[in-house]
């Protein structure tokens, strides 16, 4: 038996050896030399897949690196028993997995349990070929310290590959985020000098052409928003991987690759940990500020500020850019700070927004760590239906991260057909359906009666400046129709109210300028041309004013201004005279 000094020394020479297989070895050889044999084998144990696998071995063939079940050989005596195991004689052995040529030559066999953090996690084998050997607990005793040895070996390994991986894993992720952060940083500057070209070109342009300029930059600044969501956060949250700080530093990354602007986030204030919902809230009004910033400020400096108080988190941002005069009725300026409003009040929080020409603009929002009771929303199902998939998953996305109402889409359909069984089968709150598919408004009806039982609304896609398609599609009875153009929050806007049972168009500040002579040859505003769609629906004053949050005083003015221009001498010519031609 060897002593306590040689057995220090053994563990001393162990230590120099990094390599799983090799250093099992010599694990193996120091202890079959201390029991005086020559042969061994250790083997990894997955109790949970119910299998062993043949790590190392010596003086042996155990087919090493074959993995076997745990009712055979040694290994699986050994983690039936969860300790060690000695037999006199290999053959008394269920199921081992020596070769007939060992077989004959071995005789007394004996193994104990690896074990780490009281789980078996293989086992350590010695054989003899000594018929007069006999293995006691003593010998038991002294290979459970090189047990412990090869614990800590496979314990590494195991550690060092997954180390590997991970790395592997984050190399592969760090390199995917850097070729997306240069390709959107080239999209963005091309972006937003093209928009700064075309707001040039408009100032020069002749009448006839600026209504072409208009919808180009619309259409560039729609492709700059789609860009930063695809390109932004591919698959998954901004902040799956990242903190809301972190996420902050990237928007203002973006900023100062779009525009060129000195950029500085500050934080204030001790963090506080905030639950998902909430940091998204906050990255999401930051985001819209900064866009806001790159799209129209023409700012230089950009400064974002975070402050966590005892009760509340407070976002500030500020640049030095041309500013603008607060108009309440200005609708270009006034959708990103509804957008903002919206947001930080859908969360129990407030934002306020301050601006002087010429002087820049800040601002600030107070977001509470935690929502007074029953503030939580109620899920509304959403079908989205469009021929093409680039634009059913683009709507998808738009909707899954509005920030508005708890919107959850529960399918897409590619068709007419398919969005008919699926509204029938799945009874959505309200169906969204994409410009692209062959006869909108035919569709529309169809989908109102399919999902009458249950209340389904839809919310109608049109290009841009299709007045056309937005009259066919409010005589067929849709809820609320958006431009292609239009934002996230727009749309949810639209799918919310909808879901209520109100409305929402084209804002008729942007639709007034776009209706030409020929498209609207009674003359009527942008509100008598809603009016008009919704009585040609068959929907009384109460039920108008209700859809378009007006009175019905308001409602019964419109009606006569729409009767009047339009010559009908009442509601049945009025819808009668509606009814686009087949």
């Amino acid at each position: 038996m060897a002593g306590p000094t040689s057995v220090d020394g053994l563990a001393e020479d162990l230590a120099g050896e990094l390599l799983l297989r090799p250093l099992l070895e010599r694990i193996l050889r120091c202890g079959t030399e201390l029991l005086g044999c020559d042969a061994g084998s250790i083997s990894s144990v997955d109790e949970a897949a119910g299998t062993y696998r043949k790590e190392a071995e010596i003086g042996v063939k155990c087919q090493s690196g074959r993995e076997f079940p745990l009712a055979d050989g040694m290994t699986g005596e050994v983690v039936r028993r969860r300790g060690p195991v000695w037999f006199d004689r290999y053959d008394d052995v269920v199921g081992g997995h020596l070769s007939d040529a060992d077989r004959v030559t071995l005789r007394a066999v004996i193994g104990v349990p690896i074990e780490w953090r009281g789980r078996i996690i293989g086992a350590c084998v010695v054989f003899s070929r000594d018929d007069e050997r006999v293995f006691t607990a003593d010998d038991a005793d002294l290979l459970r310290m090189f047990a412990r040895h090869a614990a800590v070996a496979l314990v590494n390994a195991n550690s060092h590959e997954a180390a590997e991986e991970r790395a592997r894993l984050q190399a592969a992720g760090a390199e995917r985020e850097r070729l997306l952060v240069e390709v959107q940083g080239l999209l963005d500057k091309g972006l937003v000098d093209l928009v700064a070209e075309l707001d040039q070109a408009e100032r020069f342009a002749p009448a006839t052409v600026t209504g072409y300029l208009r919808r180009a930059r619309a259409e560039a600044e729609s492709t700059m928003a789609a860009v930063r969501q695809s390109l932004g956060a591919v698959g998954h949250s901004p902040l799956e991987d990242r903190s809301l700080e972190d996420a902050l530093r990237a928007e203002l990354g973006w900023a100062q690759r779009a525009r060129g602007a000195n950029v500085r986030l500050v934080v204030a204030g001790a963090p506080v940990p905030l639950g998902r919902a909430l940091a998204e809230h906050v990255l999401s009004v930051a985001q819209e500020a900064v866009s806001n910033i790159v799209r129209h400020s023409g700012a230089s400096t950009i400064r974002l500020g975070l402050v966590y108080n005892s009760a509340a988190l407070a976002l500030l941002v500020q640049d030095d850019g041309q500013g603008f005069d607060l108009d309440p009725d200005d609708q270009r300026e006034g959708v990103g700070l509804r957008r903002m409003v919206e947001l930080t009040s859908s969360v129990g929080g407030s934002a306020t927004v301050e601006s002087v020409p010429g002087w820049g603009t800040s601002v600030r929002a107070w977001f509470p760590y935690q929502r007074a009771a029953g503030a939580d929303l109620e899920r509304i199902d959403v079908l989205v239906v469009a021929a093409n998939p680039l634009m059913r998953a683009g709507i998808s996305r738009l909707l899954a991260w509005s920030g508005e109402t708890p919107l959850a889409v529960v399918g897409e359909s590619e068709s007419g057909a398919d969005a008919l069984t699926a509204t029938a089968s799945v009874r959505p709150a309200v169906v969204v359906v994409g410009p692209d598919l062959a006869d909108q408004a035919d569709l529309i009806t169809r989908i109102i009666a399919t999902g009458a039982e249950g209340g389904t609304a839809v919310v109608a896609m049109c290009v841009a400046g299709d007045h056309q398609a937005v009259a066919e599609a409010l005589l067929a009875g849709t809820h609320g129709c958006v431009e292609t153009t239009a934002d996230g929050p727009t749309l949810a806007r639209a799918v919310v109210a909808a879901s209520r049972g109100e409305s929402l168009v084209p804002d008729s500040g942007v639709w007034a300028g776009r209706l030409t002579s020929d498209a609207n040859p009674a003359g009527l505003t942008a509100r008598e041309l809603e009016v008009h769609a919704l009585v040609s629906q068959g929907l009384s004053d109460k039920m108008i004013a209700a859809r378009l949050s007006i009175a019905v005083k308001t409602v019964e003015k419109h009606v006569g201004a729409v009767l009047r221009k339009t010559g009908s001498r009442g509601r049945a010519e009025l819808i009668a005279r509606s009814r686009p031609a087949r």
